[in-house]
């Protein structure tokens, strides 16, 4: 049988990995779940090559029972203007951070003229395609209890307050102004937003 692989995603800020406890962690639960077994694998600062110890960089790794591949690459973020709401199969799981993302890519292809999709399923939000997403009412931040993957930047939000979480459904979002998109990569900071009137499919 094919080994399964997973992909970790983490910000690297001039020379810097950001919060790679939180990275370790999920990678070594990952693994734990999936095989059974124990991930051997930490992450130096010393182990980035020079020439990506500039600016904010992107580095992925992919693995499986062990190490398969690391690379670095300057980030660029994706220029998100619209989303459109997609019904997902309830069956849709994607809570371990697999290496294949056909059944996201699948959904991806139902954007039509929109940028990015938000997906729903059984009848509540969950992610995009690539990020969680935080809700803004003009006082807060919230992000849906019923998320596909409990992303990294996600943990450290709730963890420090930044945002509270409930369940959100379609009918729920004239109640916000914007979405912003979340992701290791970006921060609420970062302001990768989408006001709410640019959300198709309601």
């Amino acid at each position: 049988m094919e080994e399964l692989l997973f992909i970790e995603t983490i910000r690297v800020e001039d020379g810097i990995f950001v919060r790679p406890e939180f990275h370790l962690q999920r990678m070594r639960q990952t693994v734990r779940e999936a095989y059974g077994a124990a991930f051997n694998f930490d992450l130096a600062d010393g182990s980035i090559p020079l020439q990506h110890r500039k600016g904010t960089e992107k580095c992925r790794i992919v693995y499986g029972r062990s190490l398969s591949e690391i690379s670095f690459a300057p980030y660029v973020p994706r220029e998100i203007r619209s989303l459109r709401l997609v019904a997902a199969d309830d069956e849709l799981d994607y809570h371990l951070k697999y290496a294949d993302r056909s059944a996201l890519a699948r959904l991806l292809q139902r954007r039509d003229d929109c940028d990015e999709i938000l997906i729903v399923r059984d009848g509540a939000i969950t992610d995009t395609s690539y990020s969680n997403v935080a809700f803004f009412d003009g006082r807060k931040y919230v992000t849906p209890d019923t998320f596909l993957l409990n992303g990294t930047r996600r943990q450290y939000l709730l963890g420090t307050g930044v945002l509270t979480e409930r369940r959100i459904t379609p009918s729920d979002l004239g109640g916000f102004e914007r979405v912003v998109l979340i992701n290791a990569m970006l921060g609420i900071e970062d302001d990768l937003a989408v006001p709410i009137e640019r959300i198709r499919g309601l």
